[in-house]
């Protein structure tokens, strides 16, 4: 994918643990004084050594310590996360680390190139990225997509999102072509549309 793997293996045990942390303690902060915290700490740290330690009897991989510790710093950080914020807020970071490893999929030929089923991954991926903010934004901080005065600024966002991937992609020599972008693009503003519109649905109903 070309990138280290000791990041992957970072940002896989960060969004693990985060997701493991939101399946039990969504609304809430990590309260040390209390079991939850340690014992979910504890299962990822027996997890993430048993997938390095288990690497050691394949033939072809290897145990490496800094990929352990790769793994504890990932699982640390996320819960410092879940120490400082509240799960609404942390359940959104997954949403901003995931659409940096698009581009190395298909350059790990994972995904080909060009294809439709890039294009498909693309556009489900922000699909997803667009659901998953709008109903953070409008749960939590009471934005209104009904009102054109705030679409703007959640499309810029969305926008952003993308820049920032394309960017990434630049920098690292990572593939990311226009039909990528576009459906991404695409992808945003019919899924805007069809979530506004189920919105105000439930709402009339």
């Amino acid at each position: 994918m070309g990138v280290s793997d000791k990041t992957m293996h970072f940002a896989a045990y960060l969004v693990l643990m985060l997701l493991l942390w939101l399946s039990v303690s969504f609304e809430k902060k990590a309260d040390w004084k209390k079991i939850r915290p340690w014992l979910l700490m504890g299962i990822v740290a027996v997890y993430g050594l048993f997938d390095e330690v288990s690497q050691y009897f394949i033939e072809g991989r290897s145990a490496d310590l800094y990929d352990l510790l790769g793994n504890f710093l990932g699982a640390a950080i996320a819960m410092i996360l879940v120490t400082i914020m509240a799960g609404r807020h942390t359940a959104m970071i997954p949403f901003v680390i995931c659409p940096m490893f698009l581009p190395g999929l298909v350059r790990s030929k994972l995904i080909a190139q060009s294809s439709i089923i890039e294009t498909a991954v693309y556009a489900a991926a922000f699909a997803i990225i667009t659901i998953a903010w709008a109903q953070y934004l409008s749960s939590v901080h009471k934005l209104n997509l009904k009102q054109l005065k705030h679409i703007p600024a959640f499309f810029a966002g969305l926008a952003g999102t993308i820049a920032i991937v394309k960017i990434y992609a630049v920098f690292t020599n990572k593939p990311m072509g226009k039909t990528a972008i576009l459906s991404a693009f695409a992808a945003i503003i019919l899924t805007l549309i069809i979530w506004s519109l189920a919105r105000e649905k439930r709402t009339t109903v």
